[in-house]
């Protein structure tokens, strides 16, 4: 409890800072996190990848009505390939997400199988742009980093937290990563959103709706 006290109040001073000194911030964790990951030998992530689905499928309540948003990894991200070949065979309808505009929210559209996928950016993959959009009660989101409050540090396009923020109803917020994407400070802006759960190798970490950008 104090060490989160002591996060919040850090966070209270930073937010007094200018948004560019948290931006400059930001991207020196960034830079910091991805050469971190990118120690895990192919063999740890496959290994990490398969221990983060099956708590997911063990800890996130669903059920075959839910619709939960996904994504493609990329890079050195948790492998989330099998969980969302996991819950396809369950009947949860899966969307994953497009990006329609550099400033505007992300559709995701539904999963449809990997052959239906085609080339977007970043590397990644979207559904075919005729498959029909979904509004997930569940996020999945990627990210480079996360706190003990639940604060996320993502890839800086803040296309996560223009989405949700557009939302009628907040779905669920559940980060995937590795142990070693842990910090025990996150700078947050105003307008970045924390999340409800992350899920490690190791286990589950669940977070009150008073963290950040709640």
């Amino acid at each position: 409890m104090v060490a989160l006290i002591k996060i919040q109040l850090a966070r209270i001073a930073l937010n007094a800072q200018n948004t560019p000194q948290i931006d400059l911030d930001k991207a020196k964790l960034r830079d910091r996190i991805k050469s971190e990951r990118a120690k895990l030998s192919s063999e740890e992530r496959a290994k990490f990848s398969q221990q983060v689905e099956q708590l997911f499928l063990l800890d996130v309540p669903f059920n075959a009505q839910s619709k939960i948003a996904l994504y493609w990894p990329i890079g050195d991200e948790v492998d989330c390939k099998e969980l969302i070949f996991s819950l396809t065979q369950q009947g949860v309808e899966l969307g994953l997400p497009t990006i329609v505009g550099r400033e505007k929210p992300l559709i995701f559209r539904r999963y449809e199988g990997e052959q239906k996928l085609v080339p977007a950016q970043f590397g990644t993959l979207e559904p075919d742009p005729h498959s029909p959009p979904v509004v997930p009660d569940i996020i999945v989101l990627p990210l480079l980093a996360f706190d003990k409050t639940g604060a996320r540090l993502g890839y800086g396009g803040g296309f996560y937290d223009r989405t949700i923020g557009d939302m009628k109803l907040t779905p669920m917020l559940v980060g995937l990563a590795f142990d070693a994407q842990e910090l025990d400070f996150v700078p947050v802006d105003s307008h970045d959103i924390g999340l409800d759960m992350v899920i490690t190798q190791t286990g589950t970490r669940r977070f009150n709706k008073k963290g950040p950008g709640r």
